[in-house]
């Protein structure tokens, strides 16, 4: 028994002493880096306590600026540890902006940039700040060395997509001062320029994105193509479109636009058909080229061949509705080539009903009313001719159209019923 006791005694104290060896060896290695593992730790603690006083639903002035304020001493700790690092002045930088003490704020981000030449988020929001001291060409400097020119992008196009294409312009502009090598910000600007009606200046800045892009994008001769397509060169146009269909063989805007040059500018209508087939075959969803199908074949007089190719965009009956408004222009476009086919074929009912679905489509539309107008006059249905004639009046009350619709159905005696 006492040696048994003696026995448990020695396991204990020898297990005891591995782990105070384990203990003292895991000190000695933790040792030199108790710095960085203190700055890290309250450099979490002090954004976790920004956070809190920025994000924080329902909070009052001095409860913000109190967790703000514990905030900033986490960070100063950070300092404390290690003097020169730079996410530490950075955070405190932004306690300092919480503040509105703006001096300090931009000591501290300049600190930081300094510090971290690296971090391209502290070298932006040193740019920042000096940019709203005037000092436009180091803020330049920082924010080239940031790579910014893609915030700059991105900023320009959420103002042009919020429908101010003079506000996107000057961030574009920003963004080829800081990389006058970006295609994409050349590209952008050429649409917000034309966007303002500055054609020329559009052209210009489409054309040097052209020449930046590589020489195997089809964005570079789709461009090209758009140049000429505005400087009404046609067949230069018709050959660039013509290169990026090569170049993306699965892209049916290429093939589309060959198709449009052929058929509006070169006249050659029968050789565009090809090239939309092309594209939907590429693409079967690819609305452009199934329009102007459509079309083609409905003023060809093949009804029954543009309704095939037009019924995909269009509701499967009357009660049906579009679900979008670019659906409901679809279909309300369609059911009137449709409409105004049939009814030059004499096939009153076929016409009727589409004409009819492209005016409910658009019911304050006169341009609608008027062909519904007339197909129920051919049709000798003078009674529904007439209130069509009438509503478009309602809607236009000077509609010459509409007037002489109702003059020449004067000359009629409409029978009591539609005939």
């Amino acid at each position: 028994m006492l040696f048994s006791i003696r026995d448990s005694r020695s396991e204990f104290k020898r297990r005891l002493g591995c782990v105070l060896i384990a203990l003292g060896l895991a000190l000695l290695l933790l040792w030199p880096l108790r710095t960085g593992l203190a700055t890290v730790i309250y450099n979490n603690v002090g954004s976790l306590r920004l956070n809190r006083a920025l994000l924080a639903p329902g909070l009052g002035g001095e409860a913000r600026t109190e967790r703000a304020a514990r905030a900033g001493q986490a960070f100063q700790r950070a300092l404390a540890w290690d003097p020169l690092n730079g996410q530490a002045y950075y955070n405190l930088g932004a306690v300092y902006e919480q503040w509105q003490a703006t001096p300090a704020r931009d000591a501290a981000l300049d600190r930081a940039a300094a510090l971290s030449p690296g971090d391209v988020v502290a070298r932006f929001r040193r740019g920042q700040a000096l940019a709203a001291r005037g000092l436009e060409t180091r803020a330049l400097r920082e924010w080239r060395a940031a790579g910014a020119d893609e915030y700059f992008i991105h900023r320009g196009l959420a103002l042009a997509g919020a429908g101010d294409p003079a506000a996107a312009v000057a961030q574009y502009e920003q963004a080829l001062a800081l990389n006058p090598e970006s295609a994409d910000a050349y590209y952008y600007l050429g649409r917000a320029l034309s966007a303002l009606g500055q054609e020329a200046d559009a052209l210009a800045a489409l054309e040097s994105a052209a020449a930046l892009e590589p020489p195997v994008s089809p964005r570079r001769y789709l461009l090209r193509a758009e140049v000429y397509v505005a400087r009404q060169a046609w067949e230069s146009a018709l050959e660039a479109f013509g290169q990026a269909a090569v170049l993306s063989p699965d892209d049916p805007a290429p093939h589309y636009r060959m198709g449009w040059l052929l058929a509006h500018k070169l006249d050659a209508p029968e050789a565009a058909l090809p090239h939309w087939q092309w594209a939907l075959r590429v693409d079967p969803g690819y609305v452009p080229a199934r329009m102007a199908l459509g079309q083609a074949y409905a003023e060809q007089g093949a009804c029954d061949e543009a309704r095939d190719w037009l019924d995909p965009l269009l509701p499967p009956d009357q009660a049906s509705s579009p679900a979008s408004a670019a659906e409901t222009r679809l279909a309300e476009r369609g059911h009137g080539l449709l409409g105004d086919c049939f009814l030059q074929q004499a096939r009153y009912d076929e016409a009727l009903d589409h004409l009819a679905r492209a005016s409910s489509l658009a019911p304050d539309d006169v341009s609608r009313l008027l062909p519904l107008a007339r197909a129920y006059a051919q049709a000798s249905r003078y009674h529904d001719a007439i209130a069509a004639y009438r509503q478009a009046l309602a809607l236009d009350p000077g509609n010459a159209q509409a007037r002489q619709g109702l003059a020449e159905l004067g000359w009629f005696e409409a029978p009591d019923d539609d005939g």
